[in-house]
């Protein structure tokens, strides 16, 4: 007969329960880093990326939300979002938080504003303008709106 016996040390035990507690947080990580992987590209492919390097770049992403613009812009300029929005700023940041935007992160900080004439069959006889707000490459807002006096404007994400 064979017997063997363990002597109890509370050092070794903390070590390797320790050691345990760590390879379960390894593993639960491992497991949430690729779901979220697998899910990025299914994500990617549902939304137009909002990066826009160039000229062409922004026209095809105009495109891609249902606007044919006419090409190059037809003004570029710096525009400088307000530290503190009045309350027509704050109305105008309903619309892009609509779509997806919100100019409030980006509050004291200066966008490049790009205006585009839409030339959709539908605004025929009206003059009806694009504009994008672009950051390091990245668009953080737009609207589509008519100049008349009883015009409108909507957002310029179209989903």
């Amino acid at each position: 007969m064979f017997i063997y016996t363990l002597k109890f040390d509370r050092k070794k035990a903390l070590f390797w329960t320790v050691m345990a507690a760590l390879v379960l947080i390894g593993i639960v990580l491992l497991v949430g880093a690729a779901q979220k992987a697998s899910a990025a590209p299914a994500a990617a492919e549902k939304a137009p990326s909002l990066a826009v390097k160039n000229e062409k770049a922004r026209v095809a992403w105009l495109n891609r939300n249902g606007w044919q613009v006419e090409s190059p812009a037809e003004s570029e300029g710096k525009v400088l979002i307000p530290r503190s929005f009045s309350a027509v700023f704050e109305d105008y940041n309903e619309l892009q938080k609509k779509q997806g935007f919100d100019l409030s992160r980006f509050c004291g900080q200066e966008v490049t504003m790009f205006t585009y004439r839409v030339t959709n069959p539908e605004f025929s006889g009206d003059e009806v303008l694009a504009v994008l707000y672009v950051l390091d490459s990245t668009i953080v807002g737009g609207d589509v709106h008519s100049t008349a006096l009883d015009g409108f404007m909507m957002g310029v994400k179209q989903d």
